[in-house]
């Protein structure tokens, strides 16, 4: 057990090496970004993070598909992740565990009826398993552009952890 001093508190934690998973050093910024995309190649459930105009944070579960270098999100029209990504255009989505994360920070690039993009519907059926246009007519995607990604492996892959930033994977 490690203890990690956290501003005012101190919070008991897992230490994690660069030998989880088998691995015994750290990996390069470019075998980073081959395993992001290939963890992208398939849907993948994770924790999407939005804000109204106010800044209050909100977190939904959600599946997230990967198409064209871009992530779709299905959710109901009104809820408050659609009003917030209406109003800020901003989101971060959470894919993995504590111990392999990927974070994307997001901007959302277009909200539409599920039920108006039927190509995109069968995309998402067939990578997700479901199907939004099946669950109602209230159901959007939602298209976004990743603007930074972000990649690690433990405590020690922290610094320097993005992949792609500005929208641009890098070297």
């Amino acid at each position: 057990m490690v203890y990690l001093l956290q501003d005012d508190w101190i919070c008991p934690t897992v230490h994690l090496s660069g030998t989880l998973g088998g691995m015994t050093e750290l990996r390069t910024t470019a075998q980073r970004i081959t395993d992001t995309q290939r963890l992208l190649e398939t849907a993948q459930s994770g924790w999407l993070s939005t804000a109204g105009a106010g800044g209050r944070a909100h977190l939904i579960a959600c599946t997230a598909w990967w198409h064209d270098g871009e992530v779709w999100v299905a959710t109901r029209g009104g809820t408050r992740t659609a009003r917030n990504l209406r109003s800020t255009h901003h989101a971060r989505l959470a894919l993995g565990s504590t111990e392999d994360a990927t974070l994307l920070d997001l901007e959302a690039e277009d909200i539409t009826p599920a039920a108006q993009r039927p190509a995109i519907a069968e995309g998402y059926h067939a990578a997700a398993g479901w199907d939004p246009r099946e669950e109602g007519p209230d159901w959007v995607f939602v298209r976004f552009r990743p603007t930074r990604i972000q990649a690690y492996r433990g405590y020690e892959e922290t610094p320097d952890s993005d992949v792609l930033r500005d929208g641009r994977w890098l070297d």
